[in-house]
């Protein structure tokens, strides 16, 4: 739901700052310039860490914020 996706925005965009990377987790790990942007949160997309058609739960602890072009091209992984 739009709350949960706010709320892991927000926290991770925090936690982002304060570590001097990238709020989108894919992009925080690559050696390129996105290493450092802070998306903002309509340029993201939510991401269910262990995939749903695998198990995972819908819930605020099983979920991250993307960047779309990372959220994309993870696929079902």
């Amino acid at each position: 739901d739009e709350a949960t996706k706010r709320r892991v925005y927000k926290r991770q965009t925090e936690d982002a700052r304060r570590r001097g990377v990238s709020n989108c987790p894919l992009c925080a790990i690559g050696h390129e310039v996105q290493r450092t942007k802070i998306w903002e949160e309509k340029e993201m997309d939510a991401d269910h860490v262990e995939a749903w058609s695998k198990g995972g739960e819908t819930t605020e602890s099983n979920c991250q914020m993307l960047c779309r072009t990372h959220n994309r091209s993870k696929g079902n992984r």
